[in-house]
This record gives structure tokens, sequence and C-alpha cells, in this order.
């Protein structure tokens, strides 16, 4: 009898040690799942900073690209984009991560699809038609949208999957990803967009190129910057911006923005001068919509984005106290 009792108890002694061999071999192939996925997503995310490196850097700095080397550089790092989608989507975590790597393929999408639509929107972007201008810049600039999102939506993603891997006491960590660069809100800007592109010139650039604000009015008066002006408000207002070209080159696609702050609104409106001679002045109609607050002092600001070639442009830019009454 003692020896069967014995022979039980070893019996049950193995059975206990084969349970606690079996949930380790389980939990330390578990932690290994939660570092391989730390690890392997970890790459692609830094593989994703580098391209947003590479894609704004080109904005930054053309190095005497040519158009269509600028749009072709756009669908090639569109192209590395799928392929980093495609790894993020092959990767296995822990169930306890599903929600979690659905967010974070959803933000490499918009990376991908907002690489994409700007790439098709470059063409235009350097068209001799307005509207066609207009219409491109306007959709990169909303694009330049999508990177932010997907900022915004992996920083949420990561959160979660790290306080997963802090209760399941893993060290690993999913590094931070930002592929809108800072300050982004510029990004976001119309017009630092137009200033980029500018910059591209497909070579050397000829001759002189110098813009100026010759003047401004609103509603037939005309503006000072060192005095304030009333202006009457009724009606539709806007603001009428005349700009002198100095240079010895034609000029395209001026942009001129207008800018009312203070009170309790910001009012923006946008032109665009078509073509310009060399000593040329013309002037361009910038909507006032909605009509600026009333009966306090507020800013008008004018700025006329620089073209290419134009080194110095303190001209460009001109601010005036104004009220409307």
């Amino acid at each position: 009898m003692l020896r069967r009792l014995a022979a039980v108890g070893a019996g049950i002694l193995v059975l206990i040690l084969l349970v606690i061999a079996v949930r380790g071999c389980l939990g330390a192939r578990k932690e290994r799942a939660f570092e391989n996925y730390a690890r392997d997503m970890g790459t692609v995310t830094q593989q994703f900073d580098q391209l947003s490196a590479e894609f704004f850097g080109r904005f930054n700095d053309p190095k005497n690209a040519t158009e269509l080397d600028f749009e072709t550089d756009i669908r090639a790092d569109r192209s590395a984009a799928e392929g980093l989608v495609s790894q993020a989507q092959g990767l296995g975590p822990p169930g306890e991560l599903d929600d979690a790597q659905q967010q974070i393929v959803q933000s490499f999408e918009l990376r991908r699809d907002g690489l994409g639509a700007i790439a098709d929107s470059i063409p235009g972007a350097f068209s001799d038609e307005t509207d066609v201008y207009n219409e491109s810049l306007d959709s990169i600039t909303d694009h330049m949208g999508d990177f932010l999102a997907s900022d915004v939506l992996y920083r949420r993603a990561r959160e979660e999957v790290n306080a997963v891997f802090s209760g399941e006491g893993i060290t690993e960590e999913l590094p931070e990803s930002q592929f809108l660069p800072n300050p982004t809100l510029d990004w976001l800007d119309r017009t630092t967009i137009a200033e980029k592109l500018s910059g591209i010139t497909g070579g050397e650039v000829s001759g002189v190129h110098a813009l100026s604000i010759s003047s401004v009015t609103v509603s037939d008066v005309a503006l000072s910057p060192d005095t304030t002006t009333t202006i009457s408000a009724e009606g539709s207002p806007a603001a009428e911006v005349s700009v002198t070209s100095g240079g010895d080159q034609n000029e395209s696609n001026v942009g001129v923005s207008v800018t009312v702050s203070g009170g309790d609104q910001t009012v923006e409106g946008e032109g665009t001068i078509t073509k310009m001679l060399p000593a040329e002045t013309k002037t361009v109609a910038v909507p006032l919509e909605p009509a600026p607050s009333t009966g306090t002092e507020l800013s008008l600001e004018v700025f006329v984005q620089p073209v290419l070639g134009e080194d110095i442009a303190e001209d460009n830019e001109a601010t005036y106290p104004v009220i409307f009454e």
C-alpha cells in the first residue's frame, strides 16, 4: 500500500511538473511573440521615419530637380510605402494586440495613400493654367493632412501596444513615429507648400526675379502700414493687392494671400496673378469672406509668394492696421 501511495504521489508530482513545464513553454513562447512583434514593427516604423525624412527633404532642398524628377521620386516614395504597409500587414501579433495592429496598418495606409495623391497632383502644381494650378496646390495641401491623421492614429495605437507590453511584463516598446515634421501647421499651409514647390528649378535660374507690393486698397480706400485706416464693411469687401515685378524675367502663377486677424475671428483669402511681364504691375482682388469684425482695430497682412530665383523677399509682405465699420 505504501509503495502504491508513493507511486501515485510520484505520478502526481510528475504531472504537476509537466503542467508547470508546459505553462512555462507557453509563457516563453508568448513572450517571444510579443518581443518579435515589437522588433519587427519597430523596424517598419523606423523605415517609415526614414521615408518621411527623404520625402520632406525634397521639398526643403530640391537640389535642382526637374518637375519630372520630383514627381518620379515621390512616386518611388509611394511604392516604398506600399512595401512597408505589406510588411506591417504580414506581422502576426498575439491576439491581445489585434485592435492596435489594425490601427497601425491603417495609419501606414494613410501615409501610402497621401504620397500617391500628392504625386498625382505634382504635374498640375507646375501648370500655367490658374485653375489647374490652384486645384493641384489645394490637393497637395489637403493630403498633407493625411500624414497628420496617420501620426495621431499611430500614437494612439502605440500607447495601446505599450500598455499591453507593460501588463505582460515585456520590457520592449514600440518606437515613436511622426511622418509629418514639425512645425506641422506649416506643412498644412497652402502658402508654405507653394513656396517649397517654387524651389524646383530643373537647373540654374537665370535673370533677376523681384516682386514687391505696390499698394493695397479695400473698398477703394488705400491702406497705410503706418496709420490705422477705417473701412466700410458694407457689401462684400475685398483687398485689391497691386504687385510689381522689378526683375527682368516673366513670372507666372504668383500667389497672393491676405489674412485679417484680431477681434473674435480670422479671415483668410487667396488670389493668383497668372502672368507678369518685367516691370509690370498687376492687381488681384482677394475677397474677404466672411466680412471681418467691425468696431475694433484689426491687422490686415498681405503676403506675395516669392517666385523661383527670388532671393530677397522683404518687399513681399506688409501689415496694415485697419478698422471696419
